[in-house]
């Protein structure tokens, strides 16, 4: 009996925690959402949420890596992508992520719920005892303590996840944009070279005219 009722006050616990965490939103999803969009004529396009912008999804697509917009009315629902993708619609390996992936926050909201679960299990061992129940003290601090450790740890964890996604999407940004900058830079001198040797003809031209 009172082994039941220490885990009915865990599973309440955990319950409520995690019912707090952050669901997609079909209507208002979240940016930078790896999602799978299901549309009314039966496809599906995946990509990475930008924003919604009135009545439509701006998204970039993960075939065609542009940005690209979506009607409301025409989609179904979203659901969270199997794949998580960079700002150019390319997916990012678990591996790559990982050797990214610090555990700060995870150590933080770790110790940080230990502490708070600890506490609050004092609180609830006190309780259970002034009402009657026979239960250590002891008992719920340390199964609240470990509770408390594993929620938050948890929370931390997936702070150190999305973190280290973030910063895979913004270096391969910054690679991607110099690699274009660089095209651009070398296809204006192009241009530019093209442009003063159609001068120099205009010019040979105007001086064969004028002899």
């Amino acid at each position: 009996m009172r082994v039941t009722k220490t885990f009915l006050v865990l599973f309440l616990i955990n319950v409520i925690l995690f019912s707090c965490s952050s669901q997609l939103s079909t209507k208002n999803p979240a940016s930078q959402s790896s999602v799978v969009i299901y549309i009314k004529d039966g496809s599906q396009k995946k990509g990475i949420v930008l924003k919604r912008d009135g009545n439509n999804l701006i998204y970039i697509d993960s075939k065609s890596h542009a940005k690209e917009s979506i009607a409301y009315e025409n989609i179904v629902k979203l659901t969270e992508a199997n794949e998580i993708y960079d700002f150019e619609g390319r997916p990012i390996s678990e591996s790559t992520i990982s050797d990214q992936q610090g555990l700060n926050k995870t150590l933080l909201y770790g110790s940080g719920g230990l502490i708070l679960g600890a506490a609050a299990g004092a609180g609830l061992g006190i309780a259970l005892v002034g009402g009657g129940l026979d239960l250590p003290p002891l008992v719920s601090i340390a199964a609240l303590g470990i509770a408390g450790a594993w929620v938050f740890g948890s929370m931390g964890y997936d702070n150190d996840f999305d973190e280290a996604v973030f910063d895979v999407r913004q270096q391969r940004y910054k690679i991607s944009k110099a690699k274009r900058d660089k095209e651009i830079n070398a296809e204006k001198k192009k241009l530019e070279a093209q442009q003063r040797e159609k001068e120099e003809l205009l010019k040979k031209i105007e001086k064969k005219k004028s002899e």
